[in-house]
């Protein structure tokens, strides 16, 4: 079968993607009146309008969003094809986006376990906050804390997190802290800002009220931006810092941390941890082996935080 109009097809998916002509122009480093020009001629050929032209910009038809999940699947397949041809290694390679955070406190110490069994894979892992385009990036996964994600993309459900106070077992000892605490008027806390979009992740003004614990938060103190250093200042004997069981499950297992007022109090987010990747997309061995060992590694520790909650 010939396949006509191919650059065409590929501004065409790109406008959709990104949405705008001049981020599809951007990415694929023409002008916008270039790409406006391709995505013309593909309607006059298929004798039917893409898009329709509004005030506000260009907005896809229904035939248009029918055959967007397909194209970006076939691209990412085109990418995923050259890649093979130019690099002899390429079925060896995993290229993976995740949450700083994440990388830093859940991930690390568990992709031992896949190296182990699969010492030749070429993992790259960028681990940064910024939402990352997987197809237009030439991301094999993402993984994400998020809500369910969009179409054109599939997901993996890992797990989801809960929100509560740790501290080292030294500081609640400083502090008097235990289950029977009902205050914690005077004891330093660690507050995160900007932590997540999550609608239901709790800081102190949520979770104190919630469970009957008096409080008030000075105009001044301890305040990050980002969970590794609220959980370092934490770890340091700083305050009581409130946080995801995700992040800090490891320090609660080595003994570093512990919820002082009993692991039963905490908040469950609406957010959950799932493994993204681009709906349709071929995988190598490799990387399905990636897949199932990162679902089979999420349900053993989902079963470890819900034995750690019951005690």
């Amino acid at each position: 079968m010939k396949l006509s109009h191919l650059n065409a097809l590929r501004a065409f998916e790109a406008v959709m993607r990104t949405g705008s002509f001049k981020a599809a122009a951007d990415e694929i480093g023409v002008t916008p009146a270039a790409v406006g020009q391709q995505i013309r001629g593909l309607e006059d050929f298929l004798s039917r309008k893409l898009f329709r032209r509004t005030a506000g910009g260009a907005e896809p038809t229904e035939e248009a969003l029918r055959v967007k999940a397909g194209l970006t699947a076939g691209f990412a397949a085109i990418t995923e094809a050259l890649t093979e041809l130019r690099d002899e290694n390429s079925g060896l390679r995993i290229a993976v986006t995740l949450p700083e955070s994440f990388a830093e406190n859940w991930f690390t110490r568990r992709v031992a376990g896949f190296y182990s069994d699969n010492p030749r894979a070429d993992l790259r892992l960028e681990a940064a906050n910024r939402r990352v385009d997987i197809a237009a990036e030439g991301f094999d996964f993402a993984i994400r804390y998020s809500a369910p994600p969009a179409d054109g993309l599939s997901a993996i459900d890992l797990f989801g997190d809960a929100v509560l106070p740790l501290c080292t077992p030294g500081f609640a000892q400083r502090h008097g802290l235990s289950p029977s605490t009902r205050s914690v008027l005077g004891v330093p806390l660690v507050r995160l800002e900007n932590r997540t979009p999550d609608p239901q992740w709790a800081d102190w003004d949520t979770w104190c009220p919630h469970f009957g614990m008096a409080y008030a938060l000075p105009e001044t103190g301890m305040r990050y931006s980002r969970i590794s250093s609220g959980l370092q200042a934490a770890l340091a004997g700083q305050g009581l810092v409130l946080c995801g069981i995700t992040e800090a499950f490891d320090s609660i297992d080595r003994g570093l941390l512990l919820a002082p007022f009993g692991y039963e109090k905490n908040l469950p987010t609406a957010y959950r941890y799932r493994l993204v990747s681009t709906a349709g997309r071929p995988l190598s061995p490799l990387q399905s082996r990636f897949r199932d060992w990162l679902a089979a590694e999420a349900e053993s520790f989902d079963d470890a935080v819900l034995a750690l909650i019951a005690t």
